[in-house]
């Protein structure tokens, strides 16, 4: 049977967005090549012929999910900007829907431990991510440094959502998003 030229395009990006789902929801080093291909619905077998390495494929995921996730994020911001946009972020981001969609949701939060002890090509996927939303977040051009006070609003969305999914009791979870949306806002406050 021959395929049609977009063939291998189509196949790798099915294999990358299975390997956000399965990734963000089970963890990479949880998750082997063989996983991977089944969420996708392929043999193993054909990895290989899309990436060399499984810390590649989780590079060019983390890419893939962050892209789909702003997508989703953009078309529900829509019409908003500056401090309304961020304020709408913040607010989504530490939103108990958000802690409960591991695997759709921000590959920030999902992956931060494990993309903490991956290679070079994984980290600078991950900061590319970091530099675009801070440089969302503080209203900039995508291609510009965010400034220090978006990096930080960010880093307290990440981190309270992480430890909201890390808790079993659902009191203390919605506490620490709420707490965190109330810094966060502090931290999109004028000087």
């Amino acid at each position: 049977m021959r395929y049609g030229p977009d063939h291998k395009a189509k196949t790798r990006a099915k294999i990358l967005e299975a390997a956000g789902r399965i990734f963000r929801r089970r963890g990479y080093h949880a998750s082997g090549v063989d996983a991977v291909m089944g969420e996708a619905g392929l043999t193993p077998g054909g990895f290989y012929a899309h990436f060399g390495s499984k810390e590649e494929l989780l590079a060019d995921a983390l890419r893939q999910a962050a892209d789909a996730v702003e997508t989703r994020r953009e078309r529900a911001l829509d019409g908003l900007a500056g401090r309304d946009w961020s304020r709408a972020f913040v607010d989504a981001y530490l939103s108990p829907s958000h802690r409960e969609a591991t695997e759709d949701g921000c590959p920030l939060a999902a992956l931060l431990s494990e993309v903490a002890r991956a290679g070079e090509p994984v980290k600078r996927s991950f900061e590319a991510i970091i530099l675009h939303l801070g440089a969302r977040m503080a209203d900039r051009p995508a291609d510009s440094r965010p400034d220090d006070r978006a990096l930080a609003v960010l880093a307290l969305c990440v981190g309270g959502l992480g430890l909201a999914r890390s808790v079993q009791d659902e009191a203390l979870a919605r506490r620490i998003l709420d707490a965190c949306r109330v810094l966060a806002g502090l931290g999109l406050d004028d000087d």
